[in-house]
């Protein structure tokens, strides 16, 4: 950790030894002295410091107020000093001169100092104009002066806040509700903001400045119980602590904790790498624990503000009864009312709930509300229950996911899954194919257990895919379910990941491929509720899981699957599909002559006319009308299937490495590859078409794209090495994610023909420049690549054979091709 910058020579004497005592303080850091304590200490010295300052000024007719967490008494390392300077009517001559002589030389030490200067009526006006300026003051503690002048102001505040405590209560509420929408929840979120965001230290800060509204403690007011107080100061302690430790990691006043913060944050706090748990997932796990309490506690409080504070909701105090109260609340929409929260944490439950069958039709009949289902199920985790009807559920809870796809923990993953999934059973679906397969889905039961119970394997054990068949056999054995419903539900647990990663990682145009697809899948109301199981999975996950690109593909892979099991044969599906597909691009270029239309429909791969839009194949034809020529390089550019996004053809005479050549050049131009697939006519052009966008500037213009070919022939020619721009663009982008493995896998089973390459690994700049430069030294001919972006992770895919048109079958081959692989992507 890097020293203080030392202070000026002529920096005056508080102001030096002030810099002296935080430096020692922060080093203390390095023993995990870095809470409320040590904050509460760096606040003593900075008073010390201030009023020392503020006698040396002597002013007259002025108050020297500490603002906020300042005022609090507690000052984070990063955190700056809030201060108010209360003066009377008029421009006093020692206003000014104050000011300079108490800010300056603390700015110049490098110290952050924030201030406002008003009168007595100002600090009324602005109070009740601006809420941040409200609460800032309701925390306003004395520093120097006689007082006067900061008792009426204070005075004015809080008249304000409490002439209508309702009122200021709805703007807490409206402010919270702000910040979620930017920040999102601290709960759930794998790079929270512990100050802003919801369940963060600002929520437990609006329960003192409620309390100073309502004039009276608000255990007194029976808005909050001694256990709920006990947790929040537990929670209060744990991320001061831990957002002071990023301050002292980073030096910088920031509130966010990346995910290159956290295994320095885990240190500094103590955690260790367990077995099942490492140590920066169990800090993570903490975090998210205790935002939780924060986030319970604070929507509890203000829903007993709002309703009243009765003695709770009459229901029956068993797991049955708790479930379905839990039930008719969740019909009722909303969130769960808080006198029901209080009636269930009052009831008797055991630690390990029996289901008896009441309570298993109970619990099934809350899963069928759809979203009410993941509120209520919420709900119940945060009173601590939820583990006592699932004890599986105690091993995902809280537990962060180190996909960079993937925003949520594994717990909430699962609920917003089951949300996903029951809002599309209930006809909430604008994809026709997803309505068609909900009317398809008998066992709703089924779809709705296996959604939450998906990732349920994701413990820290391994595969999570094989776990999860293990837990959720335990757990539906449990709860006492069988028949078809509980065998939908382990099919799904088993094969969740079947339709996603077959879409955008094989050659959907292999007939092989779909038959097993189909011998896996068995039945059409198993694939139905795959099919709508893929889709709240990906809709749980994150923006990029779920782009128009993968939901085409997962739709076509769904559509010959479904045919196969309709119909039990894929290859003259695949034959009457490819005479339709080939009449549309007839079609579509009607206008043309039609034996240059002939030739052209008739040498374009069948896997490109079936694989690809005939609206899309139509406008090669320019492209391919005429002969190209051996270092002439051919493109069309259009809109993608995203804002920002383009789609981008690329046609030259084919040639060992091309691919290769391409991504480099697409590289050098500033794009992004987001996919790739490349095809061969029978003429020896290639025609590789690819989903770009903008590395840096979003906006790709005529100039780019002109630049782009002339890189890409000068490759061609030899005239450029390729190699050596890449690197050297690459030295001013330097990869910062180091939590992202690298994988590479080789596969002679997938394809009788083709060996596949699969290549996980953080993206960056000429990754894909890269593993095909490595295929091309080796002598490989790539057939089909599949590139998929999943934020800053690439999966990439590429189906190869060797120099005889044959899978690479030879074992050193192999070994040699994944360590070449290996080693380029680890430079």
């Amino acid at each position: 950790m890097p020293e203080p910058t030392a202070p000026p020579a002529d920096v005056p004497a508080p102001v030096a030894r002030l810099l002296d005592e935080l430096s020692a303080l922060d080093r203390a850091y390095s023993l995990g002295h870095h809470g409320r304590w040590s904050a509460a200490r760096r606040a003593e010295l900075v008073d010390t410091c201030l009023r020392a300052l503020f006698v040396e000024a002597q002013p007259r007719g002025v108050d020297l107020v500490a603002l906020g967490g300042y005022g609090r008494g507690l000052l984070a390392p990063g955190s700056d000093v809030d201060l108010l300077i209360v003066h009377d009517p008029g421009p006093p001559d020692d206003v000014a001169e104050l000011a300079e002589r108490l800010l300056y030389p603390l700015w110049d030490a490098g110290l952050g100092v924030g201030h406002a200067v008003r009168t007595q009526a100002e600090c009324g006006e602005v109070a009740t104009s601006r809420l941040d300026a409200a609460t800032s003051m309701l925390d306003g503690r004395l520093l120097a002066g006689d007082g006067r002048l900061w008792a009426g102001a204070s005075d004015l505040v809080r008249a304000g806040v409490r002439r209508d405590p309702s009122a200021f209560a709805a703007r807490l509420r409206e402010d919270a509700r702000a910040r979620a929408e930017r920040y999102g929840a601290v709960s759930a979120l794998l790079e929270p903001d512990l100050k802003e965001g919801t369940g963060g230290l600002r929520d437990v800060q609006t329960l003192g400045w409620l309390q100073t509204a309502i004039e009276a403690p608000l255990e007194d007011a029976g808005l909050l119980r001694a256990s709920e107080r006990a947790a929040l100061e537990e929670a209060d302690e744990f991320l001061f602590r831990a957002r002071s430790a990023i301050h002292l990691e980073t030096r910088r006043s920031t509130d966010r904790l990346l995910l290159e913060l956290q295994p320095a944050i885990a240190g500094a706090m103590g955690f260790l790498d367990e077995p099942e748990l490492l140590a920066v997932d169990a800090l993570m796990r903490a975090v998210f624990d205790h935002a939780r309490h924060v986030q319970h506690v604070v929507g509890s409080v203000f829903d007993r503000f709002d309703h009243g504070t009765g003695q709770g909701a009459a229901i029956e105090p068993t797991p049955a009864g708790i479930l379905e109260a839990l039930t008719a609340s969740a019909r009722a929409g909303g969130a769960i009312p808080v006198s029901v929260l209080d009636a269930i944490e009052a009831g008797a439950v055991v630690e390990d709930v029996e289901w008896s069958e009441r309570v298993r039709e109970a619990f099934l009949e809350l899963l069928r509300t759809g979203s009410g289902a993941a509120v209520a199920l919420e709900s119940l985790d945060r009173t601590g229950l939820l583990v006592r009807y699932l004890p599986a559920w105690a091993a995902v809870r809280c537990r962060p996911q180190r996909d960079p796809y993937h925003r949520y923990s594994v717990d909430v993953h699962l609920l917003h899954a089951l949300a996903a999934a029951g809002d599309l059973l209930g006809d909430a679906a604008d994809d026709p194919l997803a309505a068609q397969a909900a009317r398809a889905v008998g066992e709703r039961d089924g779809l709705l257990l296996g959604a939450l119970l998906h990732d349920i394997g994701k413990n820290g054990r391994g595969n999570h895919v094989a776990e999860g068949v293990r837990i959720a056999d335990e757990t539906l054995d449990h709860i006492g379910l069988t028949g078809p419903s509980a065998e939908l539900a382990r099919f799904l647990v088993a094969e969740h990941l079947l339709l996603s990663d077959t879409a955008t990682r094989r050659d959907l145009e292999d007939d092989d491929l779909v038959l097993d697809v189909a011998a896996t899948v068995g039945t059409p109301e198993r694939l139905a509720a795959l099919y709508l199981l893929t889709i709240a999975d990906a809709s749980a996950t994150g923006p990029l899981a779920w782009t128009p690109w993968r939901a085409t593909l997962v739709r076509e892979l769904v559509a010959k699957v479904q045919r196969v099991l309709e119909r039990g044969q894929a290859g003259v599906e695949t034959a009457e599909r490819l005479s339709e597909r080939r009449a549309a691009v007839r079609d579509a270029l009607a206008k043309e002559d039609p034996d240059e239309v002939e030739e052209f429909v008739e040498r374009m791969p069948p896997s490109v006319v079936l694989g690809v839009a005939p609206e899309r194949v139509a406008r090669h034809f320019a492209l391919l009308s005429t002969p190209i020529g051996a270092v002439e390089v051919r493109t069309l550019a259009g809109e993608g299937s995203r804002p920002s996004t383009y789609d981008l053809t690329v046609v030259a005479a084919d040639r060992p490495g091309l691919l290769s050549m391409i991504a480099g050049a697409l590289s050098l131009s500033g794009l992004s590859i987001l996919t790739a697939q490349v095809f061969t006519t029978d003429r020896g052009e290639a025609l590789d078409l690819f989903e770009v966008e903008g590395a840096f500037d979003p906006v790709v213009g005529e100039d780019r794209w002109r630049a782009f070919r002339g890189t890409l022939r000068r490759a061609i020619e030899g005239r450029i090495s390729l190699d050596h721009r890449v690197r050297e663009k690459r030295e001013h982008y330097p990869v910062t994610r180091h939590d992202i493995p690298l994988r590479v896998s080789v596969d002679n089973d997938t394809s009788d023909f083709f060996t596949v390459i699969e290549v996980s690994a953080p993206d960056r700049i000429g990754l894909l420049f890269d593993i095909t430069r490595s295929l091309a030294e080796l002598g490989l001919d790539v057939h089909l690549a599949k590139v998929a972006t999943y934020g800053e992770r690439v999966v990439d895919v590429f189906y190869v054979r060797d120099e005889l048109g044959r899978q690479v079958d030879d074992p050193d081959r192999l070994s040699e091709l994944e360590r070449s692989v290996r080693t380029r992507l680890a430079e």
